[in-house]
C-alpha cells in the first residue's frame, strides 16, 4: 500500500485502509468482463485487482463510484509454439511464483521480478523490468507478443504488435484496458548461466556510503561496458549489503574471480561477510528471494518506491550523490525494511523494443524503497518517513544528467506535489504523446482512471 495512502490525521497506531469502491465482481472469462463493464453507465470507475494490474495498489482503494473486478479466477498457463519460436500465455490473475515454477519445469526463461506475489499483468503493462535478468532478456515487456484485452466500451480484443493500442499497453496499460491474458516469448534456461551472491554487515551508515560509491564505480568500469554480466547492490535498514553478480550465456571467466575485487572491497572495510550463494540456474536467481519477501509484512504493510537512472555509465557526481545522499540520507533507520537498490541495466532492455517505460532507456538505475509497517509507527512518525523519503528525492531532481520517475514498474508518482513529468515516466515526451493520444481514443470516459499514472494521460 503506498505510504501516502497511510497518513491519517490521527495520532497513535493506526493506518488501515479500506476499499471505496460500491461493489467487486469476480468474472471468470473475457465475456464475463465485457459483460459488468457494459452493465454499467460509460462514465462508471472500472478498477481492476489481482494480477498486479494497478501500481501503488491505486485498485483497492479505488472510490466511492467504482466498480472492482476482481482477476483472481484468471490462472491460465498455457505453453506453445507458433513460427518456430516457444511461447507462453498467461491469464491476468497469475502472479509470478507460479508462472516461474511451470516456466521451470519446460525448461525456459523469462526477465521476471523477485516478488512471488507479484502479478504478471499488471508487470508487464509496466513494462516488466527485470534487475537480474533484463540485460540479457530485455523487460518483460519487450516479449510480449499477444494479449487479449477488454475495452472500456465492453470489447474483447485480441491484440499485437500490428496494433498501435498495442505498444501503448506495455506501461500504461491498466489505464487503457483489462487485461484477460498476454502471449510471452519464452527464452531458453541456459541464458541465465548462474550468479553470485554476497551478503556483507555493516555497523554505520558511512560504511554503507564508501562501499556504494566503490562497487558502483566497479559497476562502471567493469560491469556496464560487458553486457554478459549484471551487478545489483542492495543496503538495507536490517545494516546488510547484498551484492548479486548474475552470469548470461556469453560471460567468459571464472565467476568467483570475477567477484573478488568486491570481496576485497568489504574486506579493506573490515565488513563481515554473513553469507554467500552460487545460483547455478535461472530458476535459482528468480526464486532466491522469495523467503526474504514473504517475511516482510504489515498491516498495512506501508511503501514508497522511487527511481532514478542514466541513459549511459554514471557518472562521478552521479555516484556521489547516489551514494552520499540516496544511500547516506534515506530512511533506512526509521522504516527498517527498506532498501537502497543499485542496478545495471542497458543491453537487451535498452536495445529492445521501446516501450512507455523509462526502464528501457537506462544503463544504470536506483531504486528507493522506503517500506515499514504502517501499524508500528504513529502518524507523525509516519509523515516524517515520507519527508525524508521525498527530500531525498527531491534533491535528486536536481543532479545533472540522473533522471527520476521515469519508471513504471519502480516508481510511485502518488507523491503529492511532486511535479514529475510524463515524459519522465513513460520515456520520452513523444511517447507519452502518443499514450495520451490512444488514452483520449480508447478510453475517452477515464473510466480505467486508477492507474497512477492517470494524471499525465487522462
Amino acid at each position: 500500500m503506498s505510504a501516502n495512502k497511510v497518513l491519517t490525521p490521527q495520532t497513535g497506531p493506526g493506518g488501515s485502509v479500506t476499499c471505496l469502491a460500491k461493489s467487486i465482481h469476480r468474472p471468470k472469462s473475457a465475456a464475463d468482463i465485457a459483460a459488468i463493464i457494459r452493465s454499467f453507465p460509460a462514465t462508471t470507475p472500472i478498477a481492476c485487482v489481482c494480477g498486479g494490474h494497478e501500481s501503488s495498489n491505486a485498485a483497492l482503494v479505488a472510490d466511492g463510484n467504482a466498480v472492482v473486478l476482481d482477476l483472481i479466477a484468471f490462472k491460465s498457463i498455457e505453453f506453445h509454439r507458433a513460427e518456430g519460436e516457444r511461447l507462453v500465455t498467461v491469464g491476468a490473475g497469475v502472479v509470478f511464483r507460479e508462472l516461474v515454477e511451470a516456466v521451470r519445469g519446460h525448461g525456459g526463461a523469462l526477465p521476471v521480478g523477485t516478488g512471488p506475489g507479484v502479478g504478471v499483468a499488471g508487470y508487464v503493462t509496466n513494462g516488466g523490468l527485470s534487475s537480474y535478468f533484463s540485460r540479457r532478456l530485455g523487460l518483460l515487456g519487450q516479449r510480449a507478443v499477444k494479449m487479449t484485452v477488454v475495452t472500456a466500451t465492453g470489447e474483447v480484443r485480441t491484440i499485437t504488435p500490428a496494433d498501435e493500442l498495442f505498444n501503448a499497453m506495455l506501461g500504461a496499460g491498466s489505464a487503457l484496458a483489462v487485461v484477460v491474458d498476454i502471449t510471452l516469448r519464452l527464452a531458453d534456461a541456459s541464458a541465465i548461466k548462474g550468479a553470485e551472491q554476497r551478503v556483507f554487515g555493516f555497523e554505520n551508515r558511512e560504511q554503507a556510503v564508501r562501499f556504494s560509491r566503490e562497487s558502483m564505480r566497479f559497476m562502471r568500469e567493469r560491469i556496464i561496458p560487458n553486457e554478459s554480466v549484471s551487478l545489483e547492490v542492495v543496503v538495507t535498514g536490517t545494516k546488510a549489503i547484498v551484492v548479486t553478480t548474475v552470469f548470461y550465456d556469453t560471460f567468459e571467466g571464472d565467476p568467483v574471480v570475477f567477484v573478488k575485487p568486491l570481496e576485497e572491497l568489504a574486506g579493506s572495510m573490515r565488513l563481515a561477510e554473513v553469507a554467500r550463494a552460487h545460483w547455478s540456474s535461472w530458476y535459482e536467481a528468480a526464486a532466491a528471494l522469495w523467503p526474504v519477501i514473504a517475511g516482510q509484512k504489515g498491516s498495512p504493510l506501508a511503501t514508497l518506491y522511487h527511481c532514478a537512472g542514466t541513459t549511459g555509465a554514471p557518472s562521478d557526481g552521479v555516484i556521489d550523490f547516489v551514494s552520499d545522499t540516496l544511500v547516506g540520507k534515506a530512511p533506512l533507520d526509521e522504516a527498517p525494511l527498506s532498501i537502497v537498490e543499485i542496478r545495471s541495466l542497458g543491453g537487451a532492455a535498452q536495445s529492445g523494443l521501446p516501450l512507455p517505460s523509462g526502464n528501457c532507456r537506462h544503463a544504470f538505475f536506483v531504486d528507493l524503497v522506503t517500506l515499514y509497517d504502517a501499524q508500528s509507527q504513529d502518524a507523525d512518525e509516519r509523515r516524517a518517513i515520507v519527508d525524508q523519503t521525498n527530500a531525498v528525492v527531491d534533491q535528486a531532481r536536481k543532479v545533472l544528467g540522473l533522471g527520476v520517475d521515469f519508471s513504471g514498474t519502480h516508481s510511485q508518482p502518488d507523491d503529492v506535489g511532486c511535479s514529475a513529468r510524463a515524459s519522465d515516466i513513460f520515456g520520452s515526451a513523444e511517447m507519452a504523446t502518443r499514450v495520451q493520444a490512444i488514452k483520449r481514443c480508447v478510453d475517452p470516459n477515464n473510466r480505467f482512471r486508477f492507474h497512477p499514472f492517470a494524471k499525465f494521460i487522462g
